[in-house]
Order: structure tokens, then C-alpha cells, then sequence
């Protein structure tokens, strides 16, 4: 074809799902570019230095926007006010909504103006968006209304770039794990969204139980101080790696026995399933027993309140937990990003 196309998010480099796209788009004569921000600045971890600091990278990004050149435009919410300098430059773009973004500003900083603003800029960025992507189809109740066409590609892991490379065993024994003793795995952002706060209820609920578990933590985020204090407090029964590279993520999965989603109540808990939230799908990819709470219910994993995550955990290894279903990026969704470039071309000419 022929074509350029910039996929616009905020960091791409964090998101594997923007090399499932540039992968699928080798060899079909397309040159994509994830556009990175030149200028970021992080003054530290409360929120006023997080909004100010958001403000300013927000600010530099949206003017490298502004004098992008491609041919499609790919844009991810959240915050979808990266679609602002395309509607100026009447650009047709494709918009990438990945979660109800003024929700969750909403259930991290409450109502206020800043969550009136984000619900405007998300209904006009869906209002000029000529197609409309989605990792869930539990979001299409928010996308219908405007008419657009829709495709749903979920953040599924890919075959040959999703897998272990040290044997069950092997990287057990590498961790220190004790002879019988069970590995529970949490992976993701540690903010409250993704329900760290709730570790520590989870551990202290395990500590009574005559089993030998231990909880491993893997990620980054302004609650990191939660997680290294939970650690320091129960060295025996929590293991916090902090941040691993991706492709150390296959290793600490498979080497699990349970793995866990634990996340609060919210207005948006109903959009987050196992299409759209990709640790989930790579728990499924390996097989892996998933306890959740707080997320939208599924076959695939054992949905429970977050007062019963310690007895769903247990039921698990009990072997009452489903067994999830193997999903991947090319069974599902690497055709689905081939049309629909093909479907942005011909609307272009």
C-alpha cells in the first residue's frame, strides 16, 4: 500500500499491544511509527505534582502531535485529548478506546472539574472519529450511540513471542520456591486501580491457613511504598520483584500456581475482562487457574466479592477454578488490524 501510519499513545514503549500492531503490519509494504513523546517530566508522586506534571507532557506531546505527518492516524484514549490537534487539522484518525478513561479519573481523584473535562474531550474525540477500535466488547455500549463502525481487537498475547523460556522447575527453584509450597501471582500497575491496596488483606487473610504460600508482586506505580512495606513485614509469605522486563513476564506466570485480578467496585468494573486487560489473557495463554474481583464476570476465570479472594484462591488450588481458554493475537485479532487499515486506505482515496 504503501502507507504511513503513526499510532499516538502515552508511553507506547509500556504497551505490548503497539508491537502486536507494528508486527502485523511488517511486510505489507506499511511504515508505522508509535510516536513518542520527546519531552516528559515526573516531579513526583502526589497528586498535584501528577497533574502537573501530566499538564506539561500533555502540553509538549499534543504540539509533536500537531506537525505529525502520516497517512492514518491511530490514536488511544486515555486520555483522548490526543485527538485534539487532528479534529483541528480536519484529519480522519482512528480511535483506539481502551478504557472509560473519565471514569477512572473520577474513582482517582473524584468529581471535580478535571473528570467534566475528560468526559467532554471523550465524547467529541468519539463524535470526529471515523472508526472506532475496542479491546473489550464490553465497551460498545459506550461506542453504539455515535454511529461509527466498530472493530473489537482484544489484547490477546502473541504465539511465538508470549512464552517461557526456563522450564516450570527451573525458575521455581531459581526463586527460592520451597518444596510444596504454592506461588500466587500478582502482575500489574501498583496503583489502586489494579487493587493493590487490597494485597495486604489478601496476605494477612492466607496467614492463617495451613498451606505454604507465597505471593508474588510484580510491577510499578505510586503505591510501590504499600507493596515494599506488605514485603518487609511478612519476608516469608511476599516476594516483590518490582518492575521485570516483558519478555521476563512468561517465566514468572507459568512458574505460578494461582494468579489473581483483585480490584475494587467501581462504576467502570463491568468494562474489564479478559479481552481488554491483557495480563488476564496471558494468564489464560498459560494455562493458569484466575481468581478475580471487581471486574466484569467471565468463564474463563472464578469471579468472586473481595471479602472471599482468600477463598476463591484456596478454591483454586483445590482445582475448583476454571479452566481458562487459549487465546491469541493471530487466531483473533491480527486479521481484524488488516482490514481495517485496508478499510482507512480506500475511505482515504
Amino acid at each position: 500500500m504503501g502507507l504511513k501510519v503513526i499510532y499516538i499513545t502515552l508511553p507506547p514503549r509500556k504497551y505490548p499491544r503497539v508491537k502486536k500492531i507494528a508486527n502485523t503490519l511488517k511486510g505489507q509494504n506499511i511504515t508505522f511509527q508509535a510516536l513518542v513523546p520527546k519531552i516528559r517530566i515526573k516531579l513526583g508522586t502526589t497528586k498535584v505534582e501528577r497533574l502537573i506534571s501530566a499538564s506539561v507532557t500533555y502540553t509538549m506531546f499534543l504540539l509533536q502531535i500537531f506537525f505529525a505527518d502520516a497517512d492514518i492516524y491511530w490514536v488511544a484514549n486515555a486520555p483522548e485529548i490526543f485527538v485534539l490537534p487532528l479534529i483541528l487539522r480536519k484529519e480522519e484518525y482512528i480511535l483506539d478506546y481502551r478504557a472509560p478513561w473519565p471514569l477512572e479519573l473520577k474513582f482517582e481523584f473524584g468529581k471535580d472539574m478535571l473528570s467534566c473535562l475528560a468526559e467532554r474531550i471523550a465524547f467529541v474525540a468519539l463524535k470526529y472519529a471515523k472508526v472506532v477500535t475496542l479491546t473489550s466488547s464490553a465497551l460498545f455500549e459506550d461506542v453504539k450511540k455515535f454511529g461509527k463502525k466498530v472493530y473489537i481487537i482484544p489484547n490477546y498475547p502473541q504465539k511465538d513471542r508470549f512464552k517461557p523460556n526456563i522450564p516450570y522447575d527451573d525458575f521455581r527453584k531459581l526463586q527460592g520456591v520451597k518444596k510444596g509450597e504454592k506461588v500466587i501471582l500478582f502482575v500489574g500497575n501498583l496503583v489502586k486501580v489494579e487493587g493493590v491496596d487490597i494485597l495486604p488483606e489478601i496476605v494477612e487473610g492466607l496467614l492463617g491457613k495451613r498451606r505454604k504460600i507465597v505471593l508474588w508482586i510484580i510491577g510499578e506505580g505510586v503505591l510501590r511504598s504499600v507493596v515494599e512495606k506488605l514485603e518487609k513485614k511478612f519476608p516469608e509469605k511476599v516476594r516483590f520483584f518490582g518492575w521485570r522486563p516483558y519478555r521476563e513476564i512468561p517465566n514468572f506466570i507459568n512458574a505460578a500456581d494461582v494468579c489473581i485480578v483483585p480490584r475494587h467496585d467501581t462504576p467502570f468494573s463491568h468494562y474489564t475482562n479478559e479481552e481488554g486487560v491483557q495480563k488476564i489473557s496471558e494468564y489464560m495463554f498459560l494455562g493458569k487457574p484466575i481468581i478475580a474481583c471487581g471486574i466484569a464476570p467471565s468463564k474463563e476465570y472464578l469471579l468472586v466479592k473481595r471479602k472471599d479472594m482468600v477463598k476463591g484462591i484456596l478454591e483454586a488450588l483445590d482445582g475448583k477454578a476454571p479452566k481458562p481458554t487459549r487465546r491469541t493475537w493471530e487466531d483473533d485479532c491480527k486479521e481484524k488490524v488488516l482490514e481495517l487499515i485496508k478499510d482507512m486506505n480506500q475511505h482515504a482515496e
